[in-house]
Order: structure tokens, then C-alpha cells, then sequence
């Protein structure tokens, strides 16, 4: 008989009814027990330097004002998101990401207004180089895997 691995399941059926309507390839990998994910609206309020990605791939966080909670639970004010190359637009992302990543934002602005969908921990989805200007926040990351931008 073979053995399920009842949290991968769970966290799947999960992924499944959060996401549903949404981009149908954005899954989160199996194995990701303990996966919260969240559905949020903030406000971009600080995004500081991001770097070209000529070189190699990162997640770049940047800190958001909750201005309400859609789905999940979340008690802050602010939180703390990575976005995956955040100079490529979020429809534009491309190869062994493009699974993950969607939404209609063009490119990070201060002051946007942003639907996101997120999932915790960041490592869940990415292992890579993280650029991370809040190394003294001891807040959890999380990992944007859509953003739209909202009125």
C-alpha cells in the first residue's frame, strides 16, 4: 500500500480552493507543510533599490500597509513581500517561475495599491538569492505569487 503524505495533501487542496480562478499553472510545491497562504490588499509604502537581474535570479522584498484582508488571517499593519524579479512584469515572468508567478503589475511603484496572493514561508517557493533590506525585521517574508494592481 502507499503511503500519502497527508500534509502535501492537504497543503495541495488548499493551494487548490485559494487559487481557484486564478492562473490555472500557479501551484505551490509539494512538501510545503506548514504553508499559510494569504490573500491581501496594501499599499506599497517602501521598495528601496532593486538591483538588474543580468546576472542571476533573486526575490526582492518590500514592505507593504495592510489595508484589508481577503482571505487568511493577518494581524498587522505592515508586511514584508518578495516578489521574484520584481523588474520583469508579472505576466512576463518566464521559465521555471512562470508556475508561480502572476498578476497584472507592470512595475513596482510606491504608493500602488496591490492585490496580493502570498504563501509563507518564502522558502517554500524559493531557495535562491533573496535581497533583503530589513535584515534587522525579525517579521516573517512572504512570497507574492500573484499581484494586481487595484484602484
Amino acid at each position: 500500500m502507499k503511503k500519502v503524505n497527508i500534509s502535501a495533501l492537504l497543503l495541495f487542496l488548499t493551494a487548490a480552493v485559494l487559487l481557484a480562478g486564478e492562473k490555472d499553472t500557479v501551484s505551490i510545491p509539494e512538501g510545503g507543510s506548514g504553508t499559510d497562504t494569504l490573500v491581501i490588499n496594501a499599499r506599497l509604502v517602501e521598495i528601496g533599490a532593486i538591483p538588474s537581474n543580468d546576472i542571476y535570479n533573486y526575490v526582492f522584498i518590500m514592505k507593504y500597509r495592510v489595508i484589508s484582508v481577503v482571505k487568511g488571517q493577518f494581524e498587522g499593519k505592515e508586511i514584508l513581500v518578495g516578489h521574484y524579479n520584481p523588474l520583469v512584469a508579472r505576466n512576463r515572468v518566464k521559465g521555471e517561475m512562470d508556475k508561480f508567478i502572476s498578476g497584472d503589475v507592470e512595475a513596482f511603484k510606491t504608493g500602488t495599491k496591490h492585490k496580493l496572493t502570498l504563501v509563507s514561508p518564502l522558502e517554500v517557493i524559493w531557495d535562491g538569492a533573496v535581497e533583503d533590506e530589513y535584515i534587522d525585521d525579525e517579521s516573517p517574508r512572504y512570497f507574492a505569487l500573484k499581484a494586481d494592481l487595484i484602484e
